[in-house]
């Protein structure tokens, strides 16, 4: 029902055709209203999908934003003052029910809601369409304490709802049946986070491509099962927000990226440490100080250490993100946008954003030698970046040839496998050093 491109499109701030906000907007509003709930109540968030059909998709682009537009004005008419509608995607509306006493106000909402379009609705290309539309409900906080993770939750009673051929359901954790090797996972990774072992960071290096010396290095995740199996990060982070772990997660990512800043420096390895922070993270305006507090446990100054971002999240920034980022930067952290070049970004907005430093995408560096296209972009990119006093970081080196191309193009440092590939910190300080001399 939903794929990740329709997801970021529709997270941008306002839907031209129904004049809602979208989900990364309903993202940062239920994480503000949980925070003010009070004791013994629920909030609810219903996620309403009109399901796919031939018709939809031979309606004309004017006839598809006439139909969702009133599709929007049936849901609002339908609510209560106090409870709010989003655009999360072209087909897919969420709703948060404010100020709930249990389910049953969930349950009578989704009725109401799927009533709505138990007739046809004018086509506005001369026919009259039937809708077939899914509802699912999840409250919070038995279905979800995180936002993203209470919008999965609906989005999943949504698509068990079509499944069992039912129109509407609420949240039920069987609704999540999963194999015995996710079984493992989800029994494992509680006790990783509480450090028990397994979970670790490694260090990928950063070069100066005018000098190489090693300047920076990017943290990795890495994750062995006490049988030896290794999970792949993206498997591991779909592990954690499955089981709404982020925040303990990120408070594991922190300590630990804390603890190896203090061992190189303790080394002698001068070095500036990558961290990657999610969507979620920036949605906490707790996090400054959590990682205010972190780094006075450790006696780091914030200058050693720059917080990632991909460019999709910048792009669909709400006002909550972007005080997270200032607080951040005027703290004295560095700011990076990964993954430049893959998203929307104009100099317009990169100019409101408080980053130093853009890191290129790897899908444009790694074929760099034999496509003069990707190579123009590249050289826009830098050029762009330039004139907003931004570093610009190559990744996905893998070659000498590639490293000289992105250099002649202006890309300030260099990361990939020519270099390093993820090392262990007890590997890393050692390989910095032989670096360090062989660059003098």
């Amino acid at each position: 029902m939903f794929t990740e491109r329709d997801s970021r499109r529709g997270e941008r701030r306002i839907d031209p055709a129904t004049n809602l906000s979208g989900l990364a907007v309903a993202l940062a509003d239920i994480a503000l209203s949980t925070q003010h709930l009070a004791s013994a109540r629920c909030l609810g968030v219903i996620d309403f999908t009109v399901l796919p059909d031939p018709a939809l998709f031979r309606l004309t682009p004017a006839a598809t934003s006439q139909l969702r537009a009133e599709v929007t004005r049936r849901l609002s008419k339908a609510l209560r003052p106090q409870d709010r509608l989003y655009s999360a995607d072209s087909w897919e509306w969420l709703i948060v029910l404010a100020d709930l006493p249990n389910s049953v106000p969930l349950m009578m909402a989704m009725v109401r809601l799927d009533t709505l379009f138990a007739d046809s609705l004018p086509g506005y290309d001369g026919n009259y369409l039937l809708l077939r539309v899914a509802c699912g409900g999840a409250l919070h906080p038995d279905d979800g304490r995180e936002p993203r993770h209470l919008v999965q939750s609906a989005r999943i009673a949504a698509l068990i709802a079509d499944r069992s051929g039912n129109r509407y359901a609420t949240y039920d954790p069987a609704m999540e049946q999963i194999d015995a090797a996710h079984l493992q996972l989800h029994a494992e990774l509680p006790r990783a986070l509480a450090g028990t072992g397994g979970l670790a960071i490694y260090l990928q290096p950063q070069i100066d491509l005018n000098n190489g010396h090693c300047v920076g290095c990017e943290a990795l995740l890495r994750w062995q099962l006490p049988g030896g199996d290794k999970i792949a990060p993206n498997h591991t982070l779909a592990t954690v927000e499955r089981l709404g772990l982020r925040s303990e997660f990120t408070r594991w990512l922190l300590q630990q990226a804390m603890q190896v800043q203090s061992r190189l420096r303790a080394e002698g390895v001068t070095v500036l440490l990558s961290i990657n922070l999610s969507a979620h993270d920036l949605l906490d305006d707790e996090l400054p100080d959590l990682i205010a507090q972190t780094l006075t446990t450790w006696e780091l100054a914030p200058e050693c250490l720059l917080f990632e971002l991909t460019e999709t999240l910048m792009i669909e920034d709400t006002d909550q993100v972007m005080g997270v980022l200032l607080r951040l930067r005027k703290m004295g952290f560095h700011l990076s946008v990964d993954d430049f070049g893959t998203g929307y970004a104009s100099m317009s907005y990169l100019q409101r954003l408080p980053v130093q430093e853009v890191k290129i995408d790897q899908s444009f560096v790694r074929y760099a030698e034999s496509s003069e296209r990707d190579r123009e972009i590249i050289a826009s990119l830098v050029q762009l970046a330039h004139r907003l006093d931004m570093l610009v970081v190559a990744e996905g080196i893998e070659t000498a040839a590639t490293a000289a191309i992105v250099a002649k193009l202006g890309c300030d440092r260099g990361q990939g496998y020519l270099y390093g590939k993820g090392m262990p910190v007890d590997e890393f300080i050692p390989w910095w050093h032989s670096n360090e001399i062989a660059a003098s």
